[in-house]
C-alpha cells in the first residue's frame, strides 16, 4: 500500500544505476528509465495497446495532490495524459471495443488517505483524442459519501461480467470505507454494477447489487475452472485481514468461505496453477509493516465447498517495510510469470513488489518439477531506494522474452528489466 501520507525521503542514488543482476540460472538487466512520471502508482501492458504502457499515478498530499491516467510511448518515452480529474486512480482492467464501442479501461478510484475518500468506478477511453466521450472520462457509480467527514467509499477495480443473464455485461467490484476518523466505520463490500440497456456512459450511476460483505481492496474472479457455472471471486480482505472465497449466482443467492482465517492484513490474489499439476491454485499476500508474507493455498474437491480440505503453504516471508511509520507494509503484489512467453509451462517464477519495502524481488521454485514441493528461495532484483507501485510484464519487443516494468513511486520513475535466462 503506497504511503498514507506524502514521505518522500527517496534514496535516489539507486536509480541512476542501470546494473545486470543475476544468479545462477536468471538475468534482469535494467534496460531503460522512464522520468518525468510524478507518482507512478500502477502500470498496465494488454495487446490492445501496443507499444504504450498504461501508468496510472496518484498523489498523497490532502486536497492538492494531482492524479494522472497516463499513456507512456515505450518507443520515445512521451507520455499523454488520459485524464487529470480521477482521482487516486488505482487497477485498470483493459477491455476491446465489444462493450462500448471503443477501447476503453474500467478504473477504481480513492483511497484511505484524508480528502481522498470518496472515489468510485470510472470509465475512460483509451485514446489521446477521444472520439466518444469527448467531455472526459464517466463516473458510473453514485457517491456514497454521508455526512461524517471522510466517509466515502473508494473502489480498486471492476470486472466486466454478465451477473443477471441479460446479455449485457455488468462491472463486479469491491469497495471500501476506511476514514481515518475513529467513530466512522471500516467495512468492505463486493458489489456489481448493471449495465443500463440505454445510457450507459450518459453519466446516470449505473444500479447497484449487493454480493456480500468482506472484500475491500483487490479481488480477482474465478475461473470456469474453479467455479463453474457459478460467479467465484477470491479476495485477500485487508479490513477482515483473511482471504475469502466468494460464490454464487443472483438466483440462489451467494455464500463466503474463509479460506484463510490468519492471513493478516490482505493486499491481493490470483488464480494460477503454481506447482504445475494442471489445477489452478491461490496465490496471496498480506500486507504488513514487518513479516510480511506470499502463500499459496491447495484444496481438495470443490473449494465453495466449506467440508472440502484447504492446504497452506508459505512461499516466502520476511518482507518488511522500510520503516515502522503509520501506513508502511510490505509486500504488496505477487505476480507469476515465465522468462520465455513460448514456453509458459510447469511452475512459473513469481514477482514481487516489497512495496514500502522499496525492493522488487523474485521467488524460484526449488524442485521446479516435483508439484507435492513448495519450497521457495527469494532472490533480489534490485533495491529501488523508493516505494515500490504495481509492476507490469510483458514481452514489448517482440524477441519471445518478458521484461518487467516497475514504477518507482517517489522518485517519478519507471525502470523497465530485460528478463533472460543467464547465458
Amino acid at each position: 500500500m503506497m504511503r498514507l501520507w506524502v514521505n518522500s525521503v527517496a534514496c535516489f542514488c539507486a536509480l541512476v544505476i542501470t546494473p545486470s543482476i543475476a544468479d545462477a540460472e536468471y538475468q534482469f538487466e535494467r534496460v531503460r528509465n522512464y522520468t518525468g512520471l510524478d507518482h507512478a502508482g500502477y502500470g498496465f501492458l494488454s495487446d490492445l495497446l501496443p507499444g504504450s504502457l498504461l501508468l496510472n499515478r496518484f498523489g498523497a498530499a490532502p486536497i492538492f495532490g494531482k492524479s494522472q491516467v497516463s499513456l507512456v510511448n515505450l518507443t520515445s518515452g512521451d507520455v499523454k495524459d488520459l485524464a487529470t480529474n480521477i482521482d487516486w486512480p488505482n487497477v485498470a482492467t483493459i477491455i476491446d471495443e465489444k462493450t462500448f464501442g471503443f477501447k476503453a479501461a474500467i478504473i477504481g478510484s480513492g483511497f484511505l488517505v484524508p480528502t481522498h475518500t470518496n472515489g468510485g468506478i470510472w470509465i475512460v477511453e483509451l485514446d489521446t483524442e477521444p472520439k466518444v466521450l469527448t467531455k472526459g472520462p464517466v463516473k458510473i457509480t453514485k457517491d456514497l459519501k454521508t455526512w461524517k467527514p471522510e466517509s466515502g467509499w473508494f473502489y480498486h477495480r471492476g470486472e466486466l461480467i454478465d451477473m443477471n443473464g441479460d446479455g449485457l455485461l455488468d462491472i463486479v467490484t469491491s469497495r471500501c470505507a476506511y476514514s481515518v476518523v475513529p467513530w466512522n466505520k471500516k467495512e468492505g463490500k463486493l458489489v456489481w454494477l448493471e449495465h443500463p440497456t440505454h445510457g450507459a456512459l450518459d453519466g446516470t450511476p449505473w444500479t447497484e447489487h449487493a454480493i456480500a460483505d468482506g472484500p475491500d481492496f483487490l479481488f480477482e474472479p474465478a475461473p470456469k475452472a474453479v467455479s463453474g457455472d457459478e460467479f467465484g471471486a477470491c479476495a485477500a480482505e485487508y479490513v477482515g485481514e483473511r482471504l475469502t472465497y466468494v460464490h454464487g449466482s443472483e438466483k440462489l443467492g451467494y455464500s463466503t468461505r474463509v479460506v484463510d482465517a490468519e492471513l493478516g492484513h490482505g493486499f491481493g490474489c490470483t488464480w494460477v496453477d503454481l506447482n504445475g499439476d494442471g489445477k489452478l491454485d491461490l496465490l496471496a499476500t498480506n500486507h504488513l509493516n514487518q513479516g510480511g508474507s506470499v502463500f499459496a493455498y491447495t484444496w481438495d474437491g470443490d473449494l465453495g465447498d466449506n467440508s472440502s480440505t484447504v492446504h497452506k503453504h508459505v512461499l516466502a516471508t520476511g518482507f518488511n517495510a522500510a520503516t515502522t511509520g503509520a501506513g508502511q507494509a510490505a509486500p504488496g503484489d505477487a505476480i507469476p510469470f515465465f522468462v520465455e512467453t513460448k514456453n509458459a509451462h510447469g511452475k512459473p517464477l513469481i514477482l514481487v513488489s516489497a512495496d514500502n519495502g522499496n525492493y522488487i524481488c523474485y521467488l524460484v521454485p526449488n524442485a521446479p518439477n516435483d508439484p507435492s514441493d513448495w519450497t521457495y528461495t527469494k532472490k533480489m532484483i534490485e533495491f529501488i531506494g523508493v516505494d515500490v507501485g504495481r509492476p507490469a510484464i510483458a514481452d514489448t519487443d517482440g524477441d519471445g522474452y518478458n521484461e518487467i516494468f516497475v514504477p518507482a513511486y517517489d522518485a517519478g520513475q519507471v525502470l523497465q528489466y530485460k528478463v533472460k535466462f543467464q547465458d
